[in-house]
């Protein structure tokens, strides 16, 4: 045998990384790298639902009250309400989320008149879509439009999200930690979690395998395994 065919033939040289050929987020197998814990804290203020701020906090009909956000500017004038306890008036229950597109009215307008919403999100909905390699999260909707995406976080039990985007997420059994910068949050049934600055990187764990939340964010999201 040529020992120098065993021995003696050159390597072939790796052809060259090219950036076209890295997948983008949205194309690759596995799940997403986190995204980098960022400098600042998110600013996790938590509180029970019937302590919720009154500028956020809208009652109308018998019964029925939700956490209450504006959109963004430039996406449409758009208004959502996470449903805390339902009166039954548009056949929602908590945890449901309620959108008005286009809307110019305000807070006091919505609690007085009852328009019905554009979008009616149903917490336990088989619309939209689970996250591949993400256990756990589910977006119920993305409205590009309206600038609002609505996710359902849990169960299974220990999971742990890594979240750029989330403005609020509402608690309806089990409970959860939110990691604000050093300091641990234990987010229980009942309670909302509202997110001072959505584009700090927010960390979320699963407490109990009966942990079950409804989040709003940015249309534009990022969500990961932590």
């Amino acid at each position: 045998m040529n020992a120098k065919w065993l021995f003696g033939k050159k390597k072939l040289a790796k052809s060259p990384t090219l950036e076209k050929d890295i997948p983008r987020d949205d194309e690759r197998r596995g799940p997403v790298p986190p995204p980098p814990r960022t400098a600042h804290a998110p600013g996790v203020s938590v509180c029970a639902f019937e302590e919720i701020p009154a500028p956020h906090l809208l009652r109308f009909g018998e019964g029925h009250e939700g956490f209450f956000l504006e959109g963004e500017e430039g996406k449409g004038g758009a208004a959502a309400l996470l449903v805390l306890a339902a009166g039954g008036e548009f056949n929602e229950v908590p945890g449901d989320v309620l959108i008005w597109v286009a809307s110019s009215l305000s807070l006091e307008e919505i609690s007085r008149t009852s328009p019905r919403p554009h979008h009616h999100i149903r917490r336990d909905g088989v619309a939209g879509a689970a996250f591949p390699g993400i256990t756990g999260l589910r977006v119920l909707a993305r409205l590009p439009k309206t600038g609002f995406a609505v996710l359902r976080l849990g169960p299974p039990p220990g999971a742990r999200w890594v979240f750029r985007g989330v403005s609020a997420f509402a608690v309806f059994s089990g409970r959860f930690a939110a990691f604000d910068g050093d300091d641990v949050k234990e987010v229980r049934a009942g309670m909302l979690a509202r997110v001072a600055d959505p584009s700090a990187t927010l960390y979320l764990e699963a407490g109990n395998d009966a942990a079950l939340a409804v989040a709003l964010a940015a249309d534009d999201f990022i969500a990961t395994l932590g």
